[in-house]
């Protein structure tokens, strides 16, 4: 798996004209969808996404085994990364 593929950047209103036309692209690329010139989301194909979650998984796994006692990091969740709250 290549990380450092072709960006491409579709505004919100290109991206619902051309929405087939983005998904196919993000097997290859990735496809970045901005909102008033800003990056905000992005499409990824499936299969890289399991991949990127499989693998946060384990370095999280990893992680706790590192650090002996989990219980020092209770506020700490993988699931913190994928939270609206920044």
């Amino acid at each position: 798996m290549n990380l450092k593929n072709k960006n491409i950047y579709y505004s919100i209103a290109e991206a619902k004209a051309k929405f087939s036309k983005a998904i196919d692209e993000s097997r290859e690329n990735n496809v970045i969808i901005t909102k008033n010139g800003k990056p905000v989301s992005v499409i990824i194909d499936f299969d890289k996404f399991e991949k990127i979650v499989n693998f946060l998984e384990n370095v999280w796994e990893l992680y706790l085994l590192e650090i002996g006692d989990p219980s020092k990091f209770k506020d700490l969740n993988i699931n913190d990364l994928f939270s609206d709250n920044d």
